[in-house]
């Protein structure tokens, strides 16, 4: 899946330190309910879609804020292969943190999903399956706090973040368990986008796959983020590099929550 492997990004191995995530902002998330980001999407340099990011409205009395993605590829890309992607994540505003994901992927008319409850405690995490009418569960022991492609996404905008800092955490994205670890680059970056022209800072990071049997050869993602260094956190650019190429989202336009 195209958008949510470049979601998928949350490079340096932290050896024996327990995994973590970093505090969050002591003032609060950049984001709120009505935000709304659009992204174009490029595939080994050739324009393959559009990408939508938004926060919709609380649920259960404000005790979840649901995350949204939303991805098609464009009409020179459909008459190849015709793709469709959303994502659903609903997190605890007050922590950020995801109690369930949900991917859907339309592939010429096949249907995937990905459904994922993510249990207090420190428990294993089950990845609930199906591909066409097949359906199927994997279970993952966690080595640190698990959240999922949007969810740390977004908990990267509100984190605390310093230059040299290093996290890791376990990650559900693109159908698929991982293991991240990243890094906060040093300086300052410019990056234009039809969006505007932005002052960032970058992380890096590797996703590893959690389901190659030991002994086997890990298969890893890297993944490089650009967000604002400003009060937004806006994520203006994200990069990977996937089987077909590399594939870039860069932020066409935005909207911000209203006052």
């Amino acid at each position: 899946m195209l958008t949510l492997s470049l979601l998928l990004g949350l490079a340096a191995s932290l050896g024996a330190t327990p995994c973590a995530l970093p505090p969050l902002l002591p003032e609060g998330a950049p984001f709120r309910t009505g935000e709304a980001l659009t992204y174009d999407l490029e595939l080994a340099l050739v324009e393959a879609g559009r990408l939508t990011l938004s926060v919709d409205r609380p649920m259960s009395g404000g005790a979840l804020l649901p995350l949204k993605a939303r991805a098609q590829n464009s009409a020179a890309f459909a008459n190849v292969k015709r793709l469709a992607v959303v994502g659903l994540s609903w997190i605890v505003p007050s922590t950020l943190r995801p109690q369930r994901y949900r991917e859907e992927g339309d592939e010429d008319g096949v249907r995937r999903t990905t459904d994922v409850r993510f249990p207090t405690g420190g428990g294993p995490v089950t990845l609930e399956q199906r591909h066409r009418d097949q359906k199927g569960s994997r279970t993952f022991a966690r080595e640190g706090e698990v959240l999922d492609a949007l969810s740390g996404l977004y908990f990267l905008r509100a984190a605390r973040l310093e230059a040299g800092d290093r996290l890791c955490l376990d990650l559900v994205g693109a159908g698929r368990y991982w293991h991240v670890t990243a890094e906060v680059a040093a300086g300052r970056e410019r990056v234009d986008t039809p969006a505007g022209r932005f002052e960032t800072f970058r992380v890096d990071l590797v996703a590893t796959r959690a389901d190659v049997p030991a002994g086997g050869k890990p298969k890893t993602r890297q993944i490089h983020i650009w967000l604002t260094a400003d009060a937004r956190r806006l994520p203006v650019s994200i990069v990977s590099e996937i089987d077909a190429g590399p594939v870039s989202a860069t932020l066409s336009s935005w909207r911000s929550a209203p006052k």
